[in-house]
């Protein structure tokens, strides 16, 4: 049977690549940490590693393995972590991850006021694809996060913050610039700087010309919208963003204008499902949703 001990010797040859160092890492001798990965070795039943002038080579099996094992070892720090923050009262870390628009465009300035508040907080702060952030959620690896979808998912709790309608962005001297909405219509033939396929609102832009049978000259594409803005301004065409990016490109001299055809943009927070969230986590969410609302006013 699978020890505790195993793995974490197992953790230790991954992480120093010699048994000699992950003995003196584990205080425990050299014969006894071989044997604890021979151990483990017999109760998966497959080789974990191979020797190369001297050292020991991963095999792919244990790398697959190593990676479920990090996620139990990351569980692990994290209750260790809230025992302290508990203790604490004030102090404690909380980990953040949102899609990038709203990362790019909001959460710094909103880590930066709750910072301020809670001068004992340490904050990590990553930008992911929503359907990371939500795996991420899923398998403990954060506190919060905000993703660009309204959905339901079991692993998580998803609270919906705010639906906005998709803008489009142009430099201010492009002909649609003069008209109070755009049709989709008008994009036949238009230069258009889409998002990648793995970017989440790409299917539904898409989807919205495929119905019109309107055909774009699609040259340019990336993952971010902050990127797309970007493209726009050094003449690659126009795009179609989510509103807080649209806003903040605004006073950065592009033109923003709404679509006659909607097309929502939901921005969501996740939490977890298997637990009540923190109570930094939940005054956090707290005060993005009021940002949120400002922002997009």
């Amino acid at each position: 049977m699978i020890n505790l001990k195993q793995i974490e010797a197992f953790r230790a040859v991954m992480t120093y690549r010699t048994v000699t160092h992950a003995a003196k890492s584990m205080h425990i001798s050299q014969p006894a940490a071989s044997r604890l990965i021979s151990d483990l070795e017999y109760n998966v039943g497959f080789s974990l590693f191979q020797r190369d002038k001297g050292r020991l080579v991963p095999t792919p099996e244990a790398m697959a393995f190593f990676d479920d094992v990090e996620k139990v070892f990351t569980g692990l720090e994290k209750v260790a972590e809230s025992a302290r923050e508990i203790k604490e009262f004030r102090t404690g870390k909380l980990f953040v991850a949102g899609m990038p628009a709203i990362t790019t465009f909001l959460l710094p300035e909103a880590v930066k006021e709750f910072s301020e508040i809670n001068e004992g907080v340490t904050i990590t702060l990553q930008a992911h694809s929503s359907q990371r952030v939500l795996d991420w959620m899923a398998t403990q690896q954060c506190d919060i996060g905000f993703i660009g979808l309204n959905i339901e998912d079991p692993s998580v709790d998803v609270v919906h913050l705010k639906s906005s309608r998709m803008k489009v962005v142009m430099p201010a001297d492009h002909w649609m610039a003069s008209k109070d909405y755009i049709d989709i219509e008008d994009f036949e033939g238009e230069n258009f700087v889409s998002f990648g396929q793995n970017q989440d609102s790409r299917p539904f832009i898409d989807q919205v010309f495929h119905d019109k049978g309107v055909k774009r000259k699609i040259r340019l594409d990336t993952q971010l919208s902050s990127v797309a803005c970007e493209m726009v301004m050094y003449g690659g065409g126009v795009s179609i963003v989510d509103p807080l990016t649209a806003k903040t490109y605004s006073s950065r001299g592009l033109i923003a204008k709404p679509l006659s055809e909607v097309i929502e943009f939901h921005y969501s927070a996740v939490l977890p499902s298997y637990r009540p969230p923190s109570r930094l986590a939940k005054n956090f969410l707290e005060l993005v949703d009021s940002m949120l609302d400002n922002k997009l006013e």
